[in-house]
C-alpha cells in the first residue's frame, strides 16, 4: 500500500530518522533511554526539549574482583544530521582549565595520573568556533542550536535523580555521576578543521573531538550563572568508541571515589 507523497517528503525531511537510529544503538547497548524529555528553558520560561537523555551504570570492582559499587554515565544528547559542509576552528587546549572542569564534575583530582586519563584530557586540540554552509545568522546555525539545547538541557536536568540502567549484579551504591552534553553526528564527512590561530591549512575531521563553552545560564533555582563546558562532537559510526572512554572515565572515577 503506497502512502501520500507529502508523508514520504514529511519523513525523508524530517531529523526524526536519525534521532531514532541514535536511541536505537544506545538501547541497543543496554543504556537506558529517555526520548525527547521536556524542560523548563529558565531563562526564557518556556519549555523545551533534548533529543535524548540516556543514562548507564557502570560497575566498579575492588582490589578482590568484589563490588564496591557503581559510576553512573549520563548523557545528554542533541542528534544532528549533517547535510552539507561545516568548519570548526580549533587550537591549543588549555589543559589547567580543562583539569578544573574534569575534576568538578566527579571524584577526579587535580595533579594526578589517572585524573590525566579522563577523555577531556586526551589529545592537545580542542574547538572553539564553527560555521555551516548556507546559513545566515546565529539562531540558524545549526551546531548553535545543537550545542545550546545540549548545554540548556544539562543544567535544567542534571539535578535530577538518575535512574540509570544497571547490570543485574549492579551494587545499590552510587559512587559518582558522571554528566557529559555530546552532540552525535550522522557523519564527519563535510566537517573540516581550521586552524584558530592561522599557522595550518584546514584538514578533513576524522575523530570524535570537543568544543569548550562558555555558557551563562540561568540556574533551576533562578540564579545567574557561568560555566566552562566541553561538549563532545561525535559521529554515528564512532560512538563505540566514544562509549569505551567513558567506561574508563568511569573505571577511573570508581577508583578515586573508593
Amino acid at each position: 500500500m503506497s502512502i501520500p507523497t507529502q508523508v514520504q517528503e514529511l519523513i525523508d525531511g524530517s531529523g526524526n530518522n536519525f534521532h531514532a537510529k541514535v536511541a536505537r544503538w544506545f538501547i541497543a547497548e543496554g543504556w537506558r533511554v529517555s526520548v525527547s524529555p521536556y524542560y523548563m528553558d529558565q531563562t526564557q520560561q518556556k519549555a523545551r526539549e533534548l533529543d535524548l537523555v540516556v543514562e548507564k551504570s557502570m560497575p566498579v570492582r575492588g582490589s578482590f574482583g568484589d563490588l564496591v559499587g557503581d559510576v553512573i554515565v549520563r548523557l545528554f544528547v542533541e542528534c544532528k544530521f549533517v547535510p552539507g559542509y561545516s568548519v570548526f576552528w580549533f587550537t591549543s587546549k588549555n589543559k589547567a582549565a580543562v583539569e578544573r572542569v574534569v575534576c568538578n564534575s566527579g571524584p577526579f583530582k587535580a595533579n594526578n595520573l589517572y585524573t590525566n586519563k579522563h577523555h577531556y584530557l586526551v589529545g592537545d586540540r580542542v574547538a572553539k568556533l564553527f560555521t555551516s554552509s548556507n546559513n545566515r545568522g546565529q539562531e540558524a546555525e545549526p551546531f548553535y542550536k545543537a550545542l545550546n539545547q545540549a548545554l540548556n538541557g544539562l543544567v535544567s536536568l542534571r539535578t535530577q535523580p538518575v535512574k540509570g540502567s544497571r547490570p543485574e549484579r549492579s551494587s545499590a551504591r552510587v559512587l559518582a555521576t558522571l554528566d557529559f552534553p555530546v552532540v552525535v553526528c550522522s557523519s564527519f564527512d563535510n566537517l573540516y578543521a581550521a586552524d584558530f590561530d592561522g599557522q595550518r591549512e584546514p584538514i578533513e575531521i576524522q575523530e570524535n573531538f570537543q568544543l569548550e563553552v562558555e555558557y551563562a545560564y540561568v540556574t533551576p533555582a533562578g540564579h545567574a550563572a557561568e560555566e566552562l563546558f566541553l561538549l563532545d562532537f561525535v559521529e554515528y559510526e564512532r560512538l563505540p568508541v566514544f562509549a569505551t572512554a567513558l567506561l574508563e572515565d568511569a573505571q577511573v572515577a570508581g577508583f578515586l571515589a573508593t
